[in-house]
């Protein structure tokens, strides 16, 4: 899109890439006048709703938000027959793009709104129609559709400065963040957290002193890199179940309770002969409880060290009526906590 400086309130740009670029301007380019454009509140919106035999009212199941729609009013003054045909091939030629793939969404601006660009396509370019008898003037209502309903404010460069740092959005939605890394000096391995993903990009370790990057390339570690614990945690073997009668620690806001259990992939709550969960005695805690296991621990002592623990929380409840947590310790010798992560 260009500068809209230049641009009176009342126009929208257009454009057909993604950064903007290869546009047109509705007044300058097209000439064409833009009347008042009713920016819709919200989506449009669906309800689930059941019908209860002999029941007074329904059940509400939720509510669905779809596409959100803008139609445009415009209207084209012309002066001559031959200046009526000119834009109408020049509309047809901008507007009713077959060169780009079908599920492409182009950039559209409001010039009263300059600094929020949505992404949609138009679904509809009625014919338009003349508005007086003898003269060329003529006006149509395009209708531009939103699959994001969501208008986006100008890309900005954050600077990090914190290896905890929190990036809150401006305005006023939420939205999933689209993110660029580029390295300042060489890396090992780098990685993000959001609200409910995990990302981390690295080398895989091979032995306790050796690293290998994504091209084979084989690195040896320093003493202070020596790996000491690489549990994938497909057996109990290594850990030990911890209760009252084995290894009793206070869990933070919880109660210990219930089994665990190896499969070939993962440590998990044990289920019972019946295939139900062993979370423990229900009816019995106050707050949070559950199964827990401790590991054996490091091989040896050392005043350096890194851990890195992953953990995969999935809700196996169809009816979702109880809050899951999972949580992961580092103990010191007494088995006072370090820290916790949830």
């Amino acid at each position: 899109m260009a500068n809209n400086d230049n641009y009176d309130v009342n126009t929208f740009d257009f454009a057909f890439d993604e950064d903007g670029n290869g546009g047109f301007n509705s007044e300058d380019d097209l000439g064409i006048f833009l009347n008042h454009v009713s920016k819709p509140l919200a989506p449009n919106i669906t309800e689930s709703f059941q019908d209860v035999p002999k029941r007074y009212g329904g059940v509400y199941l939720g509510t669905d938000y779809g596409e959100k729609e803008f139609d445009i009013p415009i209207t084209c003054f012309c002066t001559t027959r031959d200046e009526y045909n000119e834009r109408i091939k020049t509309l047809t030629n901008v507007l009713v793009n077959t060169s780009s793939d079908a599920d492409t969404e182009y950039p559209l601006r409001f010039n009263d709104d300059p600094d929020v660009t949505y992404y949609g396509h138009f679904t509809s370019i009625p014919t338009s129609t003349f508005i007086n008898e003898g003269v060329q003037d003529f006006q149509t209502t395009l209708v531009f559709m939103l699959a994001d309903p969501r208008g986006f404010l100008p890309q900005k460069e954050i600077k990090i400065t914190d290896n905890d740092q929190q990036i809150i959005p401006e305005g006023n939605t939420e939205v999933d963040p689209i993110i660029h890394i580029i390295p300042k000096t060489d890396l090992y391995y780098v990685g993000y957290e959001t609200n409910d993903d995990y990302v981390a990009v690295g080398y895989n370790v091979d032995d306790g002193d050796t690293a290998t990057d994504s091209d084979g390339n084989v690195t040896v570690m320093g003493q202070s890199q020596t790996q000491q614990v690489d549990d994938p945690c497909n057996s109990l073997a290594t850990w030990i179940q911890c209760g009252e009668d084995t290894q009793a620690f206070p869990i933070y806001k919880g109660e210990l309770d219930g089994k665990s259990a190896a499969t070939g992939t993962s440590i998990m709550v044990a289920k019972d002969k019946d295939d139900h969960y062993e979370w423990g005695s229900r009816g019995k805690h106050k707050n949070f409880y559950g199964p827990a296991v401790m590991h054996n621990g490091l091989p040896k002592i050392t005043p350096y060290w890194k851990v890195s623990v992953r953990l995969h929380h999935v809700k196996r409840m169809k009816n979702e009526r109880a809050m899951g947590k999972i949580e992961a310790y580092l103990l010191d010798l007494n088995l006072h906590f370090k820290c916790n992560t949830n």
